[in-house]
């Protein structure tokens, strides 16, 4: 049986790590395949503000496998065969683990212990969660009492998770060796061979990257949009208990023909936000109104990095979300509009509070109770007033841990000013 623990992120319910083909006996007549080590790159500036988790493991290896041979005589004859086993792979996930984060820290990453975790509020959180999944172990050493010599050469697969994206972002495959020809202390031994192993990964130039950018790298550089400037329209005006009619009007079902999400009119000339990957790549978009009504909705401009879209559709008629730039005081009452699941469910209206604010990845977010669902994505979060404050992003499986972009650095990303609406009468 392979062995595997396989851990899901309660955002979204992602996982990764899946099972792979068991690796094969290793051949003691032959060398130990040799690999290149690199040196742990220190790290600094934004980078150095990124928490990493190394959590997640699975070996490929069967517990009947041949992994290598130790011999215990003083001229190390008649080596000893040795298989893989549930305790074997324990023991190299735990030695493993130790060293990663003791050598994360070293080389300049935070300690997730100094750190509230926006998927658990009883764990620490990380920026990039970081699973193995070990591909090939080839150990073969010669005890003499307490003393070891040898070498030790081991394959894994990483998986780097952005948290913020919620997806893989990085996969390399790196071998790893360890030798002496001198006796040195076992302990000395084994852990100099987990610190080979993850200063390969953390001394990677295609990781480090990554990691300083927040796990942007492979999104292509942002283009720079020219300021657009939106005029000033009659806003919704009233506590939203009051006004709740009104302000599920300006809120639509966005169809994208790969999904659906939520978007709101904050110009009466047919501006809307969302998400950006509520319309992906699309260029055109299909706009219900809480009426029934579909407009065609055009993609203005996006940024894919912080998850916003504007788009237009014709002229409207109803009165438009006010936006509400100051900050939002934690504990305040919000409500999110959207619609979850779909247009069968658009307008719906929930309840909540402003819980924190948060930064993943040295990027800011809203964080709040208050409910959300698939097909929310892009929605606005409201204070009391009926005031944009924020735009739903992320919808966590752990009550009270949802995500909003801040309105302001939406609109910043945007390019976009919304001149300051005339309130309705």
């Amino acid at each position: 049986m392979t062995s595997q623990r396989l851990f899901c992120l309660p955002l979204i319910a992602a996982c990764f790590l899946p099972l792979l083909s068991h690796a094969a006996d290793i051949d003691l007549s032959k060398p130990q395949p040799n690999a290149v080590n690199r040196a742990p790159v220190a790290i600094s500036g934004p980078g150095a503000e990124r928490v990493l988790d190394f959590s997640l493991w699975q070996s490929a290896i069967l517990t009947t496998e041949l992994v290598g041979s130790i011999s215990d005589s003083v001229f190390c004859s008649g080596p000893q065969k040795m298989f893989y086993s549930k305790r074997l792979d324990d023991w190299f996930v735990a030695q493993l683990s130790k060293e990663f984060k003791n050598l994360a820290i070293k080389t300049g990453y935070a300690s997730g212990e100094s750190t509230r975790s926006v998927f658990d509020e009883k764990k620490n959180g990380a920026d990039f969660k970081i699973g193995a999944t070990m591909l090939a172990l080839d150990y073969r050493t010669c005890k003499s009492g307490e003393s070891t010599k040898g070498r030790a050469y081991a394959k894994i697969k990483w998986e780097v998770f952005s948290a913020r994206r919620q997806k893989v972002v990085y996969s390399p495959v790196i071998e790893s060796s360890y030798s002496s020809d001198a006796n040195v202390p076992e302990a000395e031994f084994d852990t100099a061979f987990m610190r080979a192993i993850a200063g390969n990964l953390l001394g990677d130039p295609k990781f480090v990257g990554l990691v300083s950018s927040g796990g942007l790298t492979e999104i292509e550089p942002a283009l720079v949009l020219p300021p657009l400037r939106i005029a000033g329209d009659r806003a919704i005006k009233g506590e939203v208990i009051r006004a709740a009619s009104d302000l599920v009007k300006a809120v639509v079902t966005v169809e994208s023909g790969v999904g659906s999400g939520s978007a709101f009119y904050v110009s009466r000339a047919g501006y809307l936000l969302t998400n950006y990957h509520v319309v992906s790549d699309a260029k055109f978009v299909r706009i219900k109104l809480s009426d029934g009504r579909s407009l065609v909705g055009e993609v203005l401009r996006t940024d894919k990095a912080r998850d916003i879209a504007l788009l237009q559709t014709d002229p409207v008629t109803f009165d438009v979300l006010g936006l509400r730039l100051e900050p939002a005081q934690l504990g305040e009452e919000v409500f999110a509009l959207g619609s979850p699941y779909g247009a069968a469910l658009s307008g719906s209206l929930t309840r909540g509070v402003l819980s924190s604010r948060r930064v993943m990845e040295g990027v800011s977010f809203l964080q709040s109770d208050v409910a959300i669902n698939p097909g929310s994505s892009g929605g606005p979060l409201i204070d009391a007033k009926g005031q944009v404050i924020g735009i739903a992003q992320l919808r966590s499986a752990t009550a009270g841990l949802n995500l909003f972009i801040p309105l302001d650095d939406a609109l910043e990303k945007l390019a976009l000013t919304v001149d300051v609406p005339v309130a309705a009468k």
